[in-house]
């Protein structure tokens, strides 16, 4: 940097208020806000460091007699500029952490979301294809049985539901009502809720319909172990269980996520 002097158009015998006046005159001429020149930015920053130089008494005495900044204040000036570089650099750390923390959450949220969605609806179509194809394998054997299988099943019933309604209400959208006032909304989820109960509806009829299926083509190997049975007994059967597999799988599935939580 050149004489500060000159920097602000002054000679050594100028007083404080003309250091201020002249501060005041070029810092609205080069303030980088008003000034789009390219060196505007460079010849502010001068005008200040020679302002905060002539301006403090003891700061201009040291510059009177050395000609030169003090050290020190060069020190301040880069410890404070380190600092607000450490600070900014920090901050945007925080935030980028921040922001890759909530994307993980929203991950692993999804993930446990989609996986329940995969437990119940496999769960479901399994087990009805495995009952309605082997129904004497599930008969009951008593009467404290069938009262707990009944139990089961109405547990179960009530599990299922609110399970489907969970992911049709996670992935799902109802049809959207038709208004002449207002314009129709694009849907952010990625179903409507007429096709995930169709799938549900279609995908356990196509299990009950194949178990039946394979159950009769197996008949006379069957029925040599497990005796008669018939169709009223799959249909019956394929009713019962899986509501009570699903209920079961799902409990054993949100175990394992409390465990993985631990």
């Amino acid at each position: 940097m050149g004489d500060l002097y000159s920097v602000l158009g002054l000679n050594r015998t100028a007083t404080s208020s003309e250091i201020k006046s002249a501060y005041r005159r070029l810092a609205r001429k080069y303030h980088p806000d008003v000034n789009r020149d390219p060196s505007a930015p460079s010849k502010f920053a001068q005008i200040n460091e020679a302002y905060n130089t002539l301006i403090d008494p003891d700061r201009r005495k040291s510059y009177d007699r050395t000609g030169s900044i003090s050290s020190a204040a060069y020190a301040r000036r880069a410890n404070s500029v380190a600092a607000a570089r450490a600070a900014r650099r920090a901050y945007y750390q925080e935030r980028a952490d921040r922001i890759v923390n909530e994307w993980l959450q929203r991950e692993r949220e999804e993930t446990r979301a989609r996986g329940k969605a995969v437990y119940t609806t496999v769960t479901l179509f399994v087990s009805t294809f495995i009952v309605a194809m082997n129904p004497g394998l599930f008969e009951p054997t008593g009467i404290f049985w069938t009262i707990a299988l009944l139990l089961l099943f109405a547990i179960g019933i009530k599990h299922l539901y609110t399970s489907l309604k969970e992911h049709f209400d996670h992935y799902t959208y109802p049809p959207p009502r038709i208004s002449v006032t207002r314009p129709t909304r694009k849907p952010s989820k990625r179903f409507k809720r007429s096709v995930a109960w169709g799938f549900v509806i279609i995908g356990y009829l196509l299990s009950v319909g194949a178990g039946v299926l394979i159950g009769l083509l197996t008949e006379s190997f069957s029925s040599r172990l497990i005796g008669n049975t018939t169709i009223a007994d799959a249909l019956l059967y394929a009713l019962v269980y899986p509501p009570i597999a699903v209920l079961i799988v799902d409990t054993m599935y949100r175990i394992n996520l409390r465990f993985e939580d631990m």
